[in-house]
């Protein structure tokens, strides 16, 4: 017996020599001596001709699958697994035999194919290193993933020039089909792309810069700049396709398009001076241009970054590229998107200076500088110098000054036409925020487009309804009316030879149905009761300015700010002023009161009014009318003057006695 186990063991040793020898041989690219090894061939020859036969009826019998008689011949089964500390069987479904032949056809020459391209290239596609779907769904793929994830992170990071590799790695993970693979490393990327990318555009070299010799240092730098460019552009474009997706896809899709349009959030304002800028910008745009905004999770999100985008930029180049994206976009939606999309273009800074019609050069002062001894030699260079740095400094300044004017040139061209366009279409839920635009951006226009602008909004009040308005149409017109006195104030030309009567007309004819809105003096942000018949908050336009506040601007615009005040016309409002006033709720019947004595002390004939004593009338007057020059106003009285005294508000009678005992002295 111990004859047997000292043979057995010999046998065993002289195999494991024989491995060994030719795993050697295998990593120096082949059997090259094999005539050293005649011997142990020949025994080995010998061997096999004694257990051929046995060996087949083994290889066959181990290849047969077993049969399981509850499953039938479809369901093989596997390995046992380990659950909550119990072995359960695993059944599968029997596979196809067409693909274990064609597995079994892979011969020698491509392993050795594949595992030279993997040594020759460290970085090739991921899905040949990436693990099965199954398999990352587990607890311990995806904590592996993870590390994985996070040493790439690090080696980026810490040696960015020396770990290109990586970088192009994990990009190409982040276009994994697996959506694990694809979610970690997409976000993972957005902190390396914020600490790598550099404080300036990169360019491409040109074919004389490829050509030149360059030391070490440059060429290790060159290379990662274009890795770098390279990523970056695939990364913008994976998150590009990824944040398309619409609102009623997949739910994976849609997590993960939520998750592309986040990265854009985080990288938009720290990279929007590199390269492919546009591409991020159109990824926002088109996110937010959407019908249904709300029921986007990251639009709020979307929005805000594209109006700090306005906000910060100085120069003008990043506006430009935002308000010219965001107009072809609306353009091609056919303007179909929320009011709040529009309203981006609000926050823009850089035409807060902006004046077409001058230009002034800005002066830049220094303080002096301490006095110092030098020596006349020093004092010449020194001069020669100073004359070249102001030199180079002029000459940065006029040009930058001077990009900075064209593009505001640019952004303002680009906004008009598209308030110019929208205000035609008439579309009801952006003419607010293209009036409140105008009123912002509308001074800086030329006189002819500041006429089409009028005539528009004359359009859009003759094809209104006034005796039948609801509360959209009541703040549209009023939006109207303070835009259109607005841009003609901001012009003097205009202001002497413009008609505004159709706009006073229809302030007139829209105050009775004014007075009787609910929500005059309320805005969405004002607390309520719920409508029990109409569950939805209706969000005015643009701003949180209340319909009461509206009214008292174009009020103001057309007595004070304008030259279409005239005797006839106070009179005339005043009379129906004091009518509204019946129904106004409080504070709007104060302001009003306010409005009125400063209009009783700019035209005092108004006192006639209050009494009939030494006053002849011409006929009575036309309440119906909606033209205050035909109602006939000289021949009014304010009987509701009396009524008005009685009112529950002790402010609102004291106003009313104030305006009575003024219109006697």
């Amino acid at each position: 017996m111990a004859k047997s186990k000292r043979g057995l063991k010999a046998i065993q040793a002289r195999t494991a020599k024989k491995r060994k020898q030719q795993d050697a041989q295998l990593l120096e690219n082949g059997f090259q001596n094999a005539s050293n090894f005649t011997d142990t061939e020949d025994h080995y020859e010998d061997v096999a001709k004694t257990r051929t036969d046995s060996w087949e009826e083994e290889q066959d019998y181990e290849l047969r699958p077993r049969k399981l008689q509850d499953y039938g011949e479809e369901v093989v089964e596997g390995l046992p697994i380990k659950v909550n500390g119990r072995i359960e069987r695993k059944l599968r479904k029997k596979t196809s035999s067409t693909k274990d032949s064609d597995r079994e056809e892979v011969n020698e020459g491509d392993d050795e194919e594949l595992s030279d391209e993997r040594s020759e290239s460290p970085t090739s596609d991921f899905e040949q290193d990436v693990k099965s779907d199954e398999e990352l769904d587990t607890e311990e793929s995806i904590i592996a993933l993870k590390e994985e994830i996070a040493d790439l992170v690090e080696k980026i990071i810490e040696e960015p020039e020396e770990n290109t590799a990586a970088l192009s790695r994990l990009c190409r993970m982040a276009g994994s089909k697996n959506p694990n693979t694809c979610k970690f490393s997409m976000l993972a990327l957005v902190p390396v792309f914020k600490n790598i990318i550099p404080g300036y555009r990169i360019r491409p070299l040109t074919d004389l810069e490829k050509k030149e010799k360059v030391s070490k240092e440059i060429g290790r730098l060159r290379n990662f700049e274009q890795t770098l460019v390279l990523n970056y552009r695939r990364y913008l474009d994976l998150i590009k396709d990824l944040s398309k997706v619409p609102n009623n896809d997949d739910p994976l899709k849609v997590s993960l398009g939520a998750l592309a349009t986040q990265a854009a959030n985080e990288l938009a304002p720290n990279v929007s001076h590199f390269n492919f800028r546009d591409d991020l910008i159109t990824t926002l745009v088109r996110r937010v241009c959407k019908p249904n905004l709300h029921a986007d999770p990251v639009s709020s999100l979307s929005i805000k970054t594209l109006e700090v985008l306005l906000n910060d930029d100085d120069e003008g180049n990043i506006s430009l590229s935002v308000v010219r994206i965001l107009a072809k976009t609306l353009k091609v939606r056919k303007y179909n998107v929320d009011e709040s999309v529009l309203n981006i273009l609000l926050s823009l800074e850089v035409l807060q200076d902006y004046d077409p019609n001058t230009k002034t050069e800005e002066r830049v002062t220094k303080p002096r500088a301490k006095k110092v001894h030098l020596s006349k030699k020093q004092r010449k260079a020194r001069k020669e110098l100073k004359a070249i740095e102001d030199e180079m400094r002029k000459a940065e300044q006029s040009v930058s000054a001077e990009e900075r004017e064209k593009n505001q040139g640019e952004i303002l061209k680009v906004i008009l036409s598209l308030y110019l366009n929208i205000l035609r279409m008439d579309s009801s839920a952006l003419v607010g925020s293209v009036l409140e635009g105008l009123v912002k951006f509308g001074s800086m226009a030329n006189l002819e487009l500041l006429g089409d602008f009028l005539e528009v909004m004359k359009d859009i009040i003759r094809n209104t309804d006034i005796e039948n308005p609801t509360s959209l149409t009541v703040r549209k017109i009023l939006l109207c009316i303070v835009t259109s006195f607005s841009l003609v104030a901001a012009h003097t030309q205009m202001k002497l030879h413009t008609d505004l009567s159709t706009f006073v007309d229809a302030l007139y004819a829209l105050l009775p149905h004014v007075s009787l809105d609910p929500d005059l003096e309320l805005s969405h942000k004002s607390l309520r009761l719920a409508d029990p018949l109409h569950n939805d908050l209706i969000k005015p336009s643009v701003n949180v300015s209340t319909k009461a506040e509206l009214l008292l601007k174009a009020l103001d615009h057309v007595f004070f700010r304008s030259r279409s005040g005239t005797k006839l016309k106070a009179l005339a409002f005043t009379k129906r002023l004091y009518t509204c006033m019946e129904n106004t709720p409080e504070h709007t019947t104060i302001a009003l009161l306010k409005f009125l004595e400063k209009l009783m002390s700019r035209y005092p004939e108004l006192s006639g009014l209050y009494s009939t004593e030494d006053r002849v009338g011409n006929g009575i007057f036309i309440m119906e009318a909606d033209n205050p020059t035909r109602s006939n106003a000289e021949s009014a009285v304010l009987w509701e003057n009396n009524i008005l005294r009685k009112h529950y508000c002790p402010v609102v009678v004291k106003g009313i006695k104030s305006l009575a005992s003024h219109s006697k002295n």
